[in-house]
């Protein structure tokens, strides 16, 4: 299995990867990487577009899939640039690789939807694009409860990838909305699963964002046999201290204008914890308060 880490910062991206038992850490700014990218050690900073690459002597992975690795033998548009580097090691063969493309891909419309009923209260909206017979790759999306968007399916390329999105329970276009009843980390994991048989996947890339990285990893650790790679960005753990920096004031300190709404529809009795204040209300038996508080919480961020 591969695994791709993504620190979002404003400058520069960090990773790690791990090719089945031997291949070395790894730090890259891209948006979405091939599935079966060469066993490198790659190194890219915003102010430099030098790629710096270790000797290569098999251009196969090591493992089960073996597939081709230098994308642009296969015409894949992974290397998007007419600027080139050498490949130290491989100069005998006048081997160029192209600077990496670091933009998203263009606007593409589904080939399948559907909706998927994964329990007696909860039924799933899910997404097919791009290349119905390339390679799998499910999105896990933020929140929980954040839903996918069309501007998900531009993290991978169509020729390539088949793109496969879903709105976790209760959120986006799954039913019934907001429902908080037999939604846990494990309904998630288990609805994942389901949603790979339906569709005769055996085995796919997971692409996770924000908690959906959180998710990639607790789906990734239970089923490792269906996991082909995965590619984690934005990292969000829901730890107690990324909770409590996120809602409880540490963010106001850098996007006060944000927080001054949020906190502002609280008593200030109740500022001791934010996150019980709205819990209470978004569990309320007042439907316009439930609805109201999420729009609030959109509008304010």
């Amino acid at each position: 299995m591969r695994f791709w880490m993504f620190n979002e910062c404003a400058y520069h991206y960090h990773l790690s990867i791990s090719l089945d038992s031997a291949t070395s850490p790894m730090s890259l700014g891209v948006a979405a990487i091939p599935p079966n990218t060469l066993s490198l050690a790659l190194s890219y900073t915003h102010a430099s577009t030098l790629l710096s690459l270790p000797p290569i002597n098999n251009p196969r992975t090591p493992g089960r899939r073996n597939l081709v690795l230098l994308s642009h033998s296969n015409n894949l548009d992974y290397f998007n640039s007419h600027q080139q580097v050498i490949v130290p090691g491989i100069m005998e063969t006048n081997v160029l690789v192209p600077e990496i493309n670091r933009t998203l891909y263009s606007d593409i419309e589904p080939f399948n939807t559907g909706f998927l009923k994964v329990s007696d209260i909860h039924t799933i909206y899910y997404e097919q694009s791009g290349n119905p017979d390339g390679h799998p790759v499910v999105f896990l999306h933020g929140g929980p409860g954040g839903g996918t968007s069309p501007s998900n399916r531009k993290f991978f390329d169509p020729n390539f990838y088949r793109i496969i999105l879903f709105d976790q329970r209760g959120a986006g276009k799954s039913t019934p909305h907001a429902c908080l009843e037999e939604n846990t980390t494990w309904d998630l994991i288990e609805d994942i699963e389901i949603l790979r048989a339906h569709l005769k996947v055996p085995e796919w890339q997971v692409f996770g964002g924000s908690w959906g990285s959180t998710l990639a990893l607790a789906y990734s650790v239970s089923h490792p046999d269906k996991v082909t790679g995965m590619v984690l960005r934005g990292i969000f753990m829901l730890r107690k201290k990324e909770i409590d920096w996120f809602y409880e004031g540490g963010a106001a300190a850098i996007f006060p204008d944000a927080w001054e709404p949020f906190r502002d529809h609280i008593p200030e009795s109740e500022r001791g914890c934010f996150v019980d204040a709205y819990n209470k209300r978004l569990n309320s038996n007042d439907k316009e308060t439930q609805v109201r508080l999420p729009l609030l919480f959109l509008l304010s961020v």
